[in-house]
Parts: structure tokens; C-alpha cells; sequence
């Protein structure tokens, strides 16, 4: 059973393989798409010393999936921010179908087309949840539809007919669903949050946007920690 503790304090004793960057976040998260680029330059910056995982945590599941006119207030308002703050552009084609607003804002489609996409093709999780947000944060594709995300796992030579087939199964629902609890259980109760797994514990490192060099300079720290401690 993974621990759940701040990472400033996890044990960086008898620490052999590689500590895990865990990027939990949600495609139709408007900070995550602001953060993605830093999360890019991270994935760069420390890939000889860290495995990065993708888990998406769904934002708008059950109760909290809605038409986009609900929350488009709320979307509004934010979308100034988060392009002030993380330097990302909304497109022309999501602003209007939030205006339009039948657009169902549910994340489960979405979220189970990552947890497909971790399971054949983990070495392109991250790139897929930025095709994800790109798909609709700039382009106002709908993420409720297979045909959208097949069109993503095209680009990354997935092969589709294997991906749809595990989409509609049962224990890809059953998958999404766990991906989501433990995203509660450790901590990831916004998005995006980043969670540091090192041995058999798992803490927060961060929760909403954060800028890269904020995060790097605290990544590189406790690496030069770990290796210090394993020499």
C-alpha cells in the first residue's frame, strides 16, 4: 500500500530505481493546459533521473459533468488568467463552443482515452494529453467522441482498432474509475498537482500551476539529495 506524506518529507533512504514524477491532471482542465508546456520541459530537463507517469484524475465525473453554459462563467473568467499567468493561448474555435453552449463538459471519455493510451503506449502518455487539450482547448474538438480521440492516437502511429477495443472494455471503466480514487487517496484533489513517488511512498510536491523554474529548482535538490544518499 502506497503511503500518502508530503514529499518534503519522504525517506530518501534505500532509494535504488528512479523516483516517479506523477502528473495528475485532467483534459478538460484549463490550468492543465497551461501547465502542459511546463510539464514538457521537466519530461526534457530530468529524463535521465526521473520516470514520469500521466494519470488523469477527472474533474468533471458524475455529478460535476455538466453542459459547458453551467460552468461557462466560471470558463469566462478564467481564461484571461490562465493565459496572463501560463503564457498559453485559447483558440478562436473553444471560445465559441463555450459561447455556443450545448457542449457537455464530461471528462470520462477523455480521461478513459489516456488511461487506453497508458496502457499501449505509456512512452507517449504525456504527448497524448497535450494532443487531448490542444484538441479542445484550441481547436474546440469534441472529447466526448472516439472519432477525436482515434484521430490523436493516429498521430502517434496507436494502433486504433486495438485502442477502441480496449476503450469500450469494461475493465478500461473499471481502470478509469480506480485512476480516479487513488487520485483522491494521494492527495490530487486539483488539477494539475504533481505527486512524487520514491521506494513505496507517494506525496504532493505541488498543486495547481507552478512555474517551471519553481519546480525544477525543487526537483533538482531532492535528486541531488537521493543520489547522494545512494553513493
Amino acid at each position: 500500500m502506497l503511503k500518502r506524506q508530503p514529499a518534503s518529507i519522504i525517506s530518501l533512504s534505500n532509494t535504488l530505481e528512479k523516483p516517479t514524477l506523477i502528473y495528475t491532471y485532467d483534459p478538460l482542465c484549463g490550468w492543465c493546459y497551461g501547465f502542459h508546456p511546463v510539464m514538457e520541459k521537466l519530461a526534457k530537463r530530468f529524463a535521465d533521473d526521473l520516470t514520469i507517469d500521466v494519470i488523469a484524475g477527472g474533474l468533471a465525473i458524475g455529478e460535476n459533468a455538466q453542459t459547458i453554459t453551467e460552468g461557462y462563467a466560471y470558463i469566462r473568467g478564467a481564461l484571461g488568467q490562465v493565459e496572463q499567468t501560463t503564457g498559453v493561448t485559447f483558440g478562436e474555435n473553444f471560445k465559441l463552443l463555450a459561447e455556443e453552449g450545448s457542449y457537455f463538459y464530461n471528462s470520462e471519455p477523455s480521461c478513459r482515452a489516456q488511461t487506453v493510451v497508458n496502457k499501449l503506449a505509456p512512452q507517449h502518455a504525456l504527448e497524448f494529453a497535450g494532443l487531448l487539450q490542444n484538441a479542445i482547448f484550441l481547436d474546440g474538438k469534441n472529447l466526448n467522441e472516439w472519432d477525436t480521440f482515434s484521430g490523436l492516437m493516429s498521430e502517434l502511429s496507436i494502433d486504433t482498432d486495438q485502442a477502441e477495443t480496449l476503450y469500450e472494455s469494461s475493465e478500461t471503466e473499471k481502470s478509469n474509475r480506480e485512476n480516479f480514487e487513488w487520485c483522491k487517496k494521494h492527495g490530487a484533489s486539483v488539477f494539475p498537482t504533481l505527486l512524487l513517488n520514491i521506494g513505496d511512498e507517494v506525496g504532493v510536491m505541488s498543486r495547481g500551476y507552478r512555474p517551471f523554474d519553481t519546480i525544477e529548482s525543487h526537483l533538482h535538490h531532492l535528486i541531488n539529495n537521493i543520489k547522494k544518499l545512494s553513493g
